[in-house]
């Protein structure tokens, strides 16, 4: 049964995974004033949290909600997907892997919380307190926003989950959930597009994150390794975590109307749903369509 309605933050920050023309153009409409009318438009309509990653604009975002008459920021769920990967990417291309290495490590070792942690895991020349520290580190000046009991989940981008994946590291994953579990108090989940194969393994490895965030719509699209696969694995994932689906409308290839048709035959495998844009009417009509269609029994 779905509890959340979720607004996405991708039109926000000029991501189109099909034109990248008119990414560019949400995005230079997409204001912190703008963006807060969307938030209040999706929220009268029936939306009850915004996921979003740990993007600049994010930050200036949630700063100028709390401060906001109409809008409290508590009545949003949060779930945030982390880390905003292009950043370091750019970072990388721009300064090379061993200096954004290097500054990566400063930045965590400025937090004295943090810094004892950090000579722990150098000492033990251990990757898992590292990779756990990162994570903390790109949560925090959120954290320092946010009322600790609306943020439902962290969820970790589909750029490490992938790569955890890809080299068996079990035990990484896990020490991740634990540090955010026990050290954060805040509940764990991972973001991929390749539900399929990552369900196997998490399978195998008789492992499964509280939440599990992966994109679902009647075309197939960003479904690894297939449609019916990722159907499959939905399903039976749904049952030992929480199934959140993302890019419902294919990057706008598919009408509101067949979205919800199809997701009526998946809802109950999914706990949220969750579907951007830059436009306060259309904000309003979305989700007043999508929370009728989808609390229906």
């Amino acid at each position: 049964m779905i509890k959340d309605f979720l607004l996405g933050d991708n039109p926000f920050i000029g991501v189109s995974h099909l034109a990248q023309e008119k990414a560019r153009e949400e995005a230079k409409v997409s204001t912190v004033k703008n963006k807060i009318k969307v938030l209040k438009a999706a929220l009268n309509s029936g939306a009850t949290g915004y996921t979003f990653s740990t993007h600049d604009s994010n930050l200036e975002l949630l700063a100028a909600i709390k401060k906001e008459e109409n809008l409290h920021i508590e009545d949003l769920n949060y779930y945030i997907l982390v880390p905003y990967a292009q950043s370091y990417i750019r970072q990388a291309n721009k300064a090379g892997a061993p200096a954004l290495i290097q500054k990566i490590i400063a930045e965590i070792a400025k937090h004295p919380s943090r810094l004892i942690h950090a000579l722990k895991g150098a000492i033990l020349v251990d990757p898992k307190i590292f990779a756990s520290l990162f994570v903390e580190m790109n949560l925090s000046p959120y954290m320092k926003i946010l009322p600790p009991k609306k943020v439902k989940a962290v969820l970790l981008h589909e750029v490490l989950t992938e790569l955890i994946v890809s080299f068996d590291l079990i035990d990484l994953l896990k020490h991740i959930d634990h540090h955010v579990h026990n050290r954060l108090n805040l509940s764990f989940g991972i973001e991929t597009r390749n539900i399929g194969q990552v369900y196997n393994w998490l399978r195998k490895n008789n492992y499964f994150p509280e939440y599990i965030m992966t994109p679902l719509n009647p075309l197939g699209y960003q479904t690894a390794p297939s449609k019916t696969q990722a159907e499959k694995a939905v399903k039976e994932a749904g049952n030992r975590s929480k199934i959140i689906a993302i890019n419902i409308l294919a990057s706008g290839a598919v009408s509101l109307e067949d979205a919800l048709k199809y997701m009526q035959n998946m809802k109950n495998s999914l706990y949220a749903v969750a579907v951007g844009t830059s436009k306060p009417w259309r904000a309003k009509e979305n989700f007043a369509k999508i929370t009728n269609a989808l609390r229906r029994c």
